[in-house]
């Protein structure tokens, strides 16, 4: 049960729901969770993913409100209420295909407060959660909101995924300690190159755990001891000090090697 990581959870997924309702009214058509609660990977680390569908764009009035509401679930002070991260879509957009990756909407990150654009949530993948796993907190079922997303889309946002996860990893290679190079961010690169890769192989998307014994079992067995050692960071308490503490040299450049073997995979098609 999620309420046994975080008993919290249940009673701060009521008061933002309801918060949204009322800021919505009649502009509210479902809200969802995403993430790792809906693929099956949720633990102390995890954000609480969120999105939530509207009949139209909200207007300003609606925005105000929504923020009023983040900021109110955030004083809550546990970890699930300072954790909430996640976007608001309407009908029009969620059924737009044209507009995945492209379309800015209005999105809250991880441990803040403010509404801002952002692209985050309008991605294939987020889509495919949504339709095939997603939980819905209120409104209709998912399915009636978009069709099904095709395994080439999901690929191909994969590819690109895959190369800018990588760039992110060698720019920090030697580097003063940032988000890549410390403990949570290194083991976090190799557990997300490993769902990418599942999700290329398969056209879904699984949850760190799985990929990640997946790929243990599939891909060369070079990878096999990077890849268990970032399963046991993951795994435990909080992540706390591990985004302070600066992995070892040598783990962040095995990973760097690990992302490029893993684009080699998906260039040449296997």
């Amino acid at each position: 049960m999620l309420s046994d990581i975080y008993p919290e959870l249940p009673s701060v997924l009521e008061r933002f729901l309801s918060g949204v309702q009322n800021a919505l009214g009649t502009n509210f058509v479902g809200a969802y969770l995403v993430g790792s609660l809906a693929t099956g990977d949720f633990d102390l680390d995890s954000d609480v993913d969120f999105l939530v569908v509207t009949n139209v764009e909200p207007n300003d009035s609606e925005v105000g409100l929504l923020q009023t509401n983040h900021r109110h679930i955030h004083t809550l002070g546990s970890y699930p209420a300072q954790h909430l991260e996640g976007s608001y879509i309407s009908r029009e957009a969620l059924r737009r295909t044209d507009l995945v990756g492209k379309e800015e909407l209005w999105y809250v990150d991880n441990g803040s407060t403010l509404l801002g654009r952002s692209v985050h949530d309008n991605q294939w993948h987020v889509r495919w959660i949504l339709r095939e796993r997603g939980i819905t907190l209120a409104g209709p079922d998912p399915k009636t909101l978009l069709d099904a997303v095709q395994p080439e889309a999901i690929r191909s946002e994969i590819v690109v995924a895959m190369k800018e996860l990588e760039r992110c990893v060698v720019a920090e290679i030697d580097q003063p300690p940032r988000w890549f190079s410390m403990r949570f961010g290194q083991s976090f690169a190799v557990l997300t190159c490993c769902r990418m890769l599942h999700t290329w192989q398969t056209g879904t998307v699984q949850s760190k755990h799985s990929s990640a014994k997946w790929a243990e079992e599939s891909l060369a067995p070079e990878w096999r001891e990077l890849i268990q050692k970032a399963w046991a960071e993951r795994r435990g308490v909080r992540f706390g000090d591990k985004v302070r503490q600066p992995a070892e040299a040598q783990l962040v450049r095995e990973t760097s090697r690990f992302l490029a073997y893993a684009r080699t995979l998906c260039n040449e098609g296997r």
